[in-house]
């Protein structure tokens, strides 16, 4: 492809409209979606769940044994359940589609002559595309002017070597879809999106590799195994006994099967599924998106926050407060990007211009040379050879490149007084260049001093705060100056609480990591570090047993995104190769955000720990009812009963514990070991005890109802009542008890609605009572023990539906 087959637009770009137009005629740019399960691939799915399985098996029983109604009956439960299950799934599927679509990637184009990020599916055929060190491209692209550009082609070509890209060969200037930019920076103009890229056409949609399941996943299989086992043996002998006992094999299979439904612990999955979409999806709206589930586990165990102090604890809105020397800015203009996205740049250009001179190469930052060096072509020959290099950066690297040792030392006392202020000082120099010499390492004027103010975000010694509050250490890394990062400590009251410790790069570099282990647990502040020095960080706290949370946006910190137990990314300033390393990414790129995901992280495990017991205790009178029959007693819970509780406990853990809020003191007690266990020894003595106590109210009704000469249909209904108000009673224990009732959870009174419409139905219409074996009541018996629930409910479903109407 060459440039007569490209529509080249202008300078400035494609307008809003025809951007519009063509992004209606062409398509989004996005692949093929991979594996998006349709109702039916989730139906069968399904279907081989054991609840599912069980039900139909007694359905089967129940037809040979001539029962059409109870068959009949059995066979819309198993449609009922089955429905819910595929609504459930295909919610879960559609909240983790969203957040994969906030997590795509994005792009930076010139429409209407101003540069801007958009989501890289916006892009268009035609655009002016922006390219920077850490894009992962998402298009094809012809380059139309570059500085120094290489790219990494190794996804599509296996080249593990980088490209140079604006030479001469056939390849040079063609950018490809899903390759990353290692180096340099450079104009293109978009050629394909979506199917047709050089990606698209080979069918490479970027699937990821599933990570292995967490430790808190395989805690609730090994769980889930357990009790299946205990359960499969439990209902072979109770089978075998009833059979023995009564002479009737298809009788003692169907006590069985109840048996089985009332143990299997099928919920323990789905509760696991939903918490963790659901809780993915509730920190999107917190503006953290989660790009790997198992990181909302990590977080509540989280006991370090390490971070950006620019753009995370500041507001990375730089304005200039302070220069000296009376050219700086025109040569800190020739050592800025006229199309970036750099803040410091925006601040110098939007001041001083640049006009009149011809870019010929750029350097940006290396982890050893922080500043960057522009060489230019001047107009009307204004310095000797008629090229000159400007060079801004870190005052101490920039000055050494300089000759005036005198002038040096002024700079080196003025730019230690502003950083001490708070303010982040960049030095300026020029040298001058003949085109085709070596490019100057030294020989350079010193030029002069800016110092840029970048405000503390307001709500930052607050989220401090609840950090301290909550045991979780804050470490803060930048590459700014010692006096400059500590003034941004003292003024977010960072070093009174981790001690007043600032590490620079340098003195890090001259420990070896037996001193640094020493020393990593009393320093609050790390300054002048380079990007590869994060990952040593991490190493040297994890070495020390803390679990580590690690933010970074730059190309280098991908190493140490990955080591952290949970790396975090910035969204608004990080490259594409940050987020891809993060399990987690900053929308806002704000520091409260994290510690409001912290706090996330320790309510989903707490809802967790909740829904867990419930399942174990709730489960415990089920079964005991379940066994009376192979006990001597008749048969009181049916299939079809158990199903019916099953529709209380599923959303009961799928929803209300889902939505239940963080405790009050959530944050205020330490973190969690790393190695906790979901379910300690006592939490299970706690479960069992309380299903325990809910069983023994159900044997003392059903001895109750037996001396008093009860028929069967009164045993039933009495016992099926004491197991559903049992169910409501324990649920309300595991939120926390009476003090729950004062938190609102709309889920909690839905499912108390609910409950009691479905009991007066069952109680109320014959035929229902009927199917159910319970008998028919009267009204003036059935309503009022029933009104006082759904009155209670429904009144603070009404006063929560107000609040959120009114914004309170």
């Amino acid at each position: 492809m060459n440039l007569a087959d490209v529509p080249i637009t202008a300078p400035a770009g494609l307008s809003d409209a025809e951007a519009a137009a063509r992004l209606q005629r062409d398509g989004p740019n996005r692949l093929p979606p991979p594996q998006h399960r349709s109702a039916g691939a989730v139906l069968r799915e399904v279907l081989t769940q054991p609840m599912v399985l069980l039900l139909l098996a007694c359905a089967l029983l129940y037809g040979l044994l001539g029962n059409a109604l109870d068959a009949l009956v059995l066979g819309g439960s198993l449609v009922l359940v089955a429905s819910i299950s595929v609504v459930q799934a295909l919610r879960t599927q559609a909240v983790l589609e969203a957040l994969q679509e906030l997590a795509s990637p994005r792009s930076t184009v010139v429409r209407g002559g101003v540069a801007r990020r958009i989501a890289s599916h916006e892009l268009v055929r035609g655009d002016r595309l922006i390219v920077q060190e850490g894009d992962r491209l998402a298009c094809d692209a012809l380059l139309l002017e570059t500085q120094g550009l290489r790219l990494d082609e190794s996804m599509l070509s296996g080249e593990s070597m980088p490209v140079d890209k604006g030479g001469d060969g056939p390849h040079a200037r063609q950018l490809m879809s899903g390759t990353l930019v290692v180096q340099g920076d450079g104009v293109a103009v978009v050629t394909g999106t979506g199917v047709h890229t050089a990606l698209g056409r080979i069918g490479g949609s970027l699937q990821q590799l599933q990570p292995p399941p967490s430790r808190l996943r395989r805690q609730l299989d090994l769980l889930v195994r357990r009790v299946a086992l205990t359960a499969l043996a439990t209902c072979l002998v109770a089978a075998t006994v009833f059979a023995w006992r009564d002479g009737s094999w298809t009788a003692g299979l169907l006590v069985g099967l109840t048996l089985a439904m009332a143990i299997v612990p099928e919920e323990f999955a789905v509760v696991w599924t939903v918490m963790l979409a659901l809780g993915a999806w509730r920190l999107a709206r917190r503006q953290v998106l989660t790009r790997q589930p198992q990181a909302i586990e990590a977080l509540g165990t989280a006991s370090v926050l390490c971070v950006d102090k620019t753009g995370t604890l500041t507001c990375n809105r730089m304005s200039i407060a302070q220069t000296s020397g009376d050219a700086v800015l025109r040569w800190a203009a020739l050592a800025s990007v006229g199309e970036g996205l750099e803040p410091m740049d925006r601040a110098i250009l939007a001041l001083q211009p640049q006009d009149g001179e011809a870019l010929l190469w750029r350097e940006g930052v290396q982890p050893q040379r922080p500043f960057v060096r522009h060489g230019w072509r001047l107009a009307g020959g204004s310095v000797e050879g008629g090229c000159v290099v400007a060079m801004k950066g870190a005052p101490e690297a920039v000055l050494a490149c300089c000759d005036d040792d005198v002038g040096r030392a002024a700079f080196v006392r003025r730019a230690a007084d502003w950083a001490a202020r708070g303010l982040r000082v960049i030095a300026v120099a020029h040298a001058p260049w003949r085109d085709g010499a070596p490019r100057p390492a030294d020989g350079f004027v010193a030029d002069g001093l800016i110092a840029f103010e970048d405000p503390l975000r307001e709500d930052v010694p607050a989220a401090l705060a609840r950090c301290r509050e909550a045991g979780v250490r804050v470490v803060m890394i930048t590459g700014d100056a010692p006096a400059t990062a500590s003034a941004i400590a003292r003024q977010a009251g960072l070093e009174r609480w981790d001690g007043d410790a600032v590490c620079t790069g340098a003195a890090l570099a001259a420990m070896d990591d037996r001193a640094f282990d020493a020393a990593v647990g009393r320093i609050a502040v790390y300054a002048r570090v380079s990007p590869d020095q994060k990952l040593r960080i991490v190493q040297a706290l994890q070495r020390r047993g803390e679990v580590v949370a690690m933010t970074g946006d730059g190309v280098n910190d991908g190493p140490a995104l990955r080591a952290a137990d949970v790396g975090v990314a910035m969204g608004q300033r990080g490259t594409d190769v940050a987020r891809e390393a993060a399990a987690l990414v900053l929308l806002d790129d704000r520091f409260a955000s994290l510690v409001d995901a912290v706090c996330a992280g320790r309510r989903i495990f707490a809802n967790l720990q909740r829904a867990v017991g419930y399942l174990l205790a709730v489960h415990l009178p089920i079964v005991g009812l379940s066994l009376l029959p192979v006990l001597g007693g008749p048969v009181l819970l049916l299939p079809v009963h158990v199903v019916l509780l099953e529709l209380i406990i599923d959303p009961a853990c799928s929803l209300v514990f889902e939505a239940e809020p963080a405790a009050r003191d959530a944050m205020k007690l330490p973190p969690r070991p790393a190695g906790a266990a979901l379910f300690s020894r006592g939490a299970l003595q706690r479960a069992l005890g309380v299903g325990a106590v809910a069983l023994g109210a159900v044997v003392m009704v059903q001895v109750a109802g037996r001396w008093a000469a009860l028929p069967d249909e009164g045993l039933r209904l009495a016992g099926l009542a004491t197991l559903v108000v049992g169910n409501l009673a324990m649920l309300q224990w595991f939120r926390g008890g009476r003090g729950a009732l004062a938190v609102r959870n709309g889920s909690f009174d839905l499912l108390v609605l609910g409950v009691a419409a479905t009991f007066a139905l069952l109680l109320l219409v014959p035929p229902l009572a009927r199917l159910f074996g319970l008998p028919v009541l009267p009204a003036a018996v059935v309503l009022p023990l029933l009104a006082m629930p759904a009155v209670v409910s429904g009144w603070r479903l009404a006063r929560g539906r107000r609040r959120a109407l009114s914004g309170a």
